[in-house]
C-alpha cells in the first residue's frame, strides 16, 4: 500500500534526460537531501541537474511521518554521551538551523504543504528516559532552546518543532529550484558516477561536482557505510476529535505519531521488536509491527479504520550522524540520515553547496563521510 503522502499527490511532468550535459553540479536522488542541495546551489548561481530514477520524494522522502524537530533522535543527554557534549552540542545547533531554513523556505516561495510549527513532544519510555529527557530540557533551556517540562506525562515539549506534508515540501521546493535553473530530470537512472561525471543509459552529465543523494541506496552506486533499514507507518481515516495536540517521540525515537490537520491518526516505529527483520530494501509491510501499531491506536481509543500502511527504507550510518561531504574518492555524499532525513536535509544541502563553492564549511568535520 502506498504511503498517505504519496496517494495522490500531484506531479509535474518533468522528461528523462535523453542528452548529454555539462553542469556545475549533478545530484543523484530527487528526495529531499537531493532537492535541498540543488536548491541551496541554485541559489548561489549553480548550474544543477537532478537525476532521479522515479518521480520526486518517492523513496524515504516521502514515506516518513512528516516531522522537523531539532536535536538528533535521542535526547541531548544521550547524545552528550554518545557524541561527547561538545559535538553533541554543536550537531543540535546544525539541526536548528535547519529548522529555520525550513521555515524560510516555505514562507518564501508559499509551498502549500500543510506546515504547523505548534511544537513537539518528547516523551519517555521509562524512569531513566524520564531522568534524561528531564534533564536534556534544563541544559537546553541554558542554551536558548524554547522546552517546557510536563512532568505529569513524562515529556519535555519543544515549542519551535514543526510538521509538514514532506511530499507536497519537496515537490514545492523543487518548483522553486526550477525557477532558480535547476534542471530536473526523472525516470533517469544512473548506472555509474565518477567525482566529475554521471552516466545513465542514454546520456553523460558532465559536472565540477557529483552529489550522491541516495541514502539507502548509495551503495549501488558507490562505496558506503550506509545500512538500509526499514520503518514502517500506518495512518487512519480522519477523526473529528483531536488527541494529539502536537507530533510526539516516543521510547528514544522508537515510537511516534502525529494527528494531520484533516483529523488522521499517523503512528509508526516498533522496529525495535523486530531488528532482525526491518532490514534491507523493500517498502513493504510486516504483520508483526503493524498489529503492534493497531494496538496502540486502540490504545488511544482511535477506533476510524486505517486506510493506509506502508514501509520505507531509510539509510542508517555507523554512528548516527549522516554522512555529508566529499568523500577520500572525490564524490560528494549526503545520506545516512538514520531516520531522521527531515532533522538534517535543508543545512546539509547549505552544507554541500558551500563545500562544492569554496570547500569549507563550519561544521564539515561532524559529517565527514570518511570519520572514523
Amino acid at each position: 500500500m502506498t504511503s498517505l503522502w504519496l496517494d495522490g499527490a500531484p506531479v509535474t511532468p518533468r522528461a528523462p534526460l535523453d542528452a548529454d550535459l555539462t553542469v556545475d553540479a549533478a545530484i543523484v536522488g530527487g528526495g529531499i537531501a537531493g532537492i535541498a542541495t540543488a536548491y541551496a546551489l541554485a541559489r548561489e548561481g549553480a548550474s544543477v541537474a537532478v537525476l532521479e530514477r522515479g518521480e520526486l520524494a518517492e523513496g524515504a522522502s516521502g514515506r516518513n511521518a512528516g516531522f522537523v524537530l531539532g536535536g538528533v533522535a535521542e535526547n541531548y543527554v544521550a547524545a552528550c554521551r554518545a557524541l561527547g557534549a561538545d559535538r553533541a552540542t554543536r550537531v543540535f545547533r546544525f539541526t536548528f538551523a535547519n529548522r529555520v531554513l525550513f521555515r524560510s523556505a516555505i514562507r518564501m516561495h508559499k509551498i502549500d504543504c500543510d506546515a504547523a510549527w505548534n511544537g513537539s513532544d518528547q516523551l519517555a519510555g521509562d524512569d531513566a528516559e524520564w531522568r534524561e529527557i528531564a534533564e536534556s530540557a534544563r541544559q537546553l533551556a541554558g542554551h536558548g532552546v524554547r522546552v517546557r517540562l510536563e512532568a505529569a506525562e513524562r515529556k519535555a515539549v519543544y515549542d519551535e518543532d514543526g510538521e509538514i506534508h514532506p511530499v507536497h515540501f519537496v515537490r514545492g521546493l523543487a518548483d522553486a529550484a526550477e525557477a532558480l535553473g535547476v534542471r530536473i530530470h526523472t525516470g533517469t537512472t544512473v548506472v555509474s558516477c565518477g567525482p566529475a561525471e554521471a552516466l545513465t543509459p542514454s546520456a553523460t552529465v558532465r559536472a565540477g561536482a557529483v552529489v550522491l543523494c541516495t541514502n539507502a541506496y548509495t551503495r549501488h552506486l558507490a562505496p558506503t557505510r550506509v545500512r538500509p533499514v526499514r520503518g514502517q507507518i500506518c495512518a487512519t481515516a480522519p477523526i473529528a476529535r483531536r488527541v494529539f495536540a502536537r507530533p510526539t517521540y516516543a521510547h528514544r525515537g522508537l515510537r511516534y505519531w502525529r494527528q494531520l490537520p484533516a483529523g488522521n491518526v499517523l503512528v509508526g516505529g516498533w522496529r525495535d521488536t523486530a531488528v532482525d527483520e526491518e532490514v534491507g530494501e523493500g517498502d513493504g509491510t510486516s504483520d508483526r509491527i503493524q498489529t503492534q501499531l493497531d494496538a496502540w491506536l486502540a490504545a488511544q481509543g482511535v477506533e476510524a479504520p486505517v486506510t493506509h500502511r506502508w514501509g520505507g527504507t531509510m539509510g542508517f550510518s555507523h554512528d548516527g550522524l549522516p554522512y555529508i561531504g566529499k568523500a577520500a574518492d572525490g564524490i560528494y555524499r549526503c545520506g545516512g540520515f538514520t531516520g531522521h532525513g527531515q532533522g538534517y536535509a535543508m543545512a546539509a544541502g547549505e552544507l554541500v553547496s558551500a563545500l562544492i563553492r569554496t570547500g569549507q564549511h563550519p561544521d564539515a568535520d561532524l559529517f565527514d563521510p570518511d570519520r572514523a
